[in-house]
Order: C-alpha cells, then sequence, then structure tokens
C-alpha cells in the first residue's frame, strides 16, 4: 500500500543530531550547501532513530555523509546497514510532491526513505521508503504517491538476507558469512592449490574483478566434510557481468567428494548448466554472464543434502 500523511511517523530530533548538523554545515563553502549538509543530516539521525527503536543496526559512521570530503562535494544523506547496503534518507520540503534524487546516491542504495521536514525543526515525519528495484536506473525523483509504508523497509531487508547483492559487492558490502579469499584460506586453511586458485583470484592488475567465499559443510559429525564456495566477479563495462563459481576442497579433505554436484538455477527455478565432481577432482566450477538486475541460484548438493544460495545482480 502507498503511505499517507496521517500514516507518517512523527520523530523528534535531539540536541545532538542538531550539534552534528551544526557543525558540519559549518564546513562547508556556501551559506546554500550549508543548508543542505544541515537537513541531509538531520534526516539521516532522524532515521537512525527511528530504526533503532526496530531493533535494525546502523554504522551512521560509516556513511559517506558523515565523511567531510563526501558531504562538501556530494549531496548525500545515506545511513549504512551493515552486511546489508545504504538507505538514502532524502529531505522532502513544504509543498513538494516528489522525492528528488541527487545523481549521486542512484547507484548504490537498495532504497530509499522519504523524510518530511516543516517549520520547526525539532520533530520530522518519515513518509515511508520505496525500494530501489522498483524505479528506474535513470529517475532523477519519485512521486511521493509512489511511496509505499514502512514495512516495505522492513519486506526489503529481509529481501536483501535472502538474496545475495553481487553488486554491493563492488562497494565493500558483503553478508557476514561471506570473505574475501584471502581472509577465507587463513581462517579455514583452504588448501593453497594453484590450479584451484589462479583463474578466480584477484590479481594485482585485476581492477574491475572481486572474488569472495564461505565455506560449506557437508554431513555432520566425524563424517562432516567442508568445501569452499567462490564466487568472482568481472566488470568489463558491458551488458553482461561475467560470474565464475567455484567448489574446491579445504586442507581437511585432498579431494572434493565423487558426485558433488553444482547447478546454476535460473530465477524460475530452471537448471542452466551443471558440473559433478568425479573421482580426484579437487575442484568444479562453472562461467557464466548476467545482465543488471537479474536473479540466479546456486544449488549444490551431495547425496540427499541440497545447499542453495540465491543472488541477484
Amino acid at each position: 500500500m502507498n503511505m499517507t500523511v496521517s500514516q507518517a511517523l512523527k520523530v523528534f530530533v535531539t540536541a545532538e543530531a542538531h550539534r552534528y548538523a551544526e557543525q558540519f554545515a559549518a564546513e562547508q563553502a556556501t551559506p546554500e550547501k550549508g543548508k543542505q549538509v544541515y537537513l541531509n543530516t538531520l534526516a539521516v539521525v532522524a532515521v537512525q532513530s527511528y530504526l533503532k527503536c526496530l531493533g535494525i543496526q546502523t554504522a551512521i559512521h560509516q556513511g559517506d555523509c558523515w565523511h567531510s570530503g563526501s558531504r562538501a562535494i556530494f549531496n548525500v544523506a545515506d545511513l549504512v546497514l551493515p552486511n546489508i547496503g545504504k538507505v538514502e534518507c532524502r529531505p522532502v520540503f513544504p509543498g513538494e510532491k516528489e522525492l528528488f534524487l541527487a545523481p549521486e546516491v542512484i547507484d548504490n542504495r537498495i532504497g530509499y526513505i522519504a523524510v518530511q521536514f516543516g517549520e520547526d525543526l525539532n520533530q520530522v515525519q518519515i513518509l515511508g521508503f520505496v525500494s530501489a528495484r522498483n524505479i528506474d536506473g535513470f529517475q532523477d525523483s519519485i512521486p511521493l504517491a509512489q511511496i509505499e509504508s514502512l514495512d516495505a523497509l522492513i519486506d526489503e531487508i529481509d529481501w536483501c538476507k535472502k538474496w545475495v547483492n553481487l553488486r554491493r559487492w563492488f562497494e565493500g558490502f558483503f553478508p557476514a558469512e561471506w570473505q574475501s579469499l584471502q581472509l577465507l584460506s587463513t581462517s579455514t586453511s583452504t588448501r593453497s592449490l594453484r590450479v584451484s586458485r589462479d583463474s578466480i583470484s584477484q590479481s594485482p592488475t585485476d581492477d574491475l574483478s572481486i572474488s569472495c567465499g564461505k565455506i560449506i559443510n557437508w554431513g555432520s559429525g566425524v563424517n562432516e566434510k567442508s568445501t569452499e564456495l567462490a564466487v568472482k566477479l568481472t566488470d568489463n563495462f558491458e551488458e553482461e557481468i561475467d560470474i565464475c563459481v567455484r567448489l574446491s576442497t579445504t586442507n581437511k579433505i585432498p579431494y572434493l567428494p565423487a558426485g558433488l554436484r553444482v547447478q546454476i538455477l535460473d530465477e524460475f527455478g530452471n537448471s542452466c548448466m551443471e558440473a559433478e565432481a568425479r573421482e580426484a577432482d579437487d575442484w568444479i566450477q562453472l562461467e557464466f554472464g548476467c545482465k543488471p538486475q537479474e536473479q540466479f541460484t546456486v544449488e549444490m548438493s551431495l547425496n540427499e543434502q541440497i545447499i542453495r544460495e540465491n543472488f541477484v545482480v
């Protein structure tokens, strides 16, 4: 449902929020820029206060709006949700019918929260939320009539937890269980097999690639076997992103279990490609390309155990 003014949530702005806003505004080169930074800061702190009441973790100091250089150059009001992404907290002024988006906040946000300001800056109204998945990438404004209730924000956070957004990796946002291959190999003593790592690890000149991995456990107890799932992304600034998915061994087992299978499923659950480990295989991999917003699932299976990882580009 759409959010109406009567459903808007009133949030009181603390004296501490005003102190931060005054400090950041005083750093700016012009009064106009100072006012922009002041209101952006109040919007971000108000949303942070609301999310804190909901028990949603935030990291306000990691946002661009909390760094002096970024807020001086850009019109940013971002709030970081650890392991999820950024929400943009955009001020809305009296009489406005649209939520205006600065060019620098269009590409790397999970969504936008409309924060209504009035004459009294000691309180604001949070009008609602719209997911970045529901707007055009070239859109520079959102009609307030399209703003959804704040329940949509909760739904978006749940969606982000179920689907790994690969674009976020280039921005430094990773789900908690995913690590760089270097950290993963250190923490799990992954076997340093040149044949299984060279084509998926990031080389010093491979500036447009990023690789991450996680441990996948099979069985339980004394029969448990651990394998490493690694995903490499390469952005060539073309229509598709190149993706390499690899399953390899750790030092706990010399070879992958025979019959271990990996499939790539499209958004409808159809199998697009697959690979299966044979005797003495220490890695198997699949390579393919995806367009922005495409969804796919990596389905791994061994005997009766099936593990799925969901991704969106």
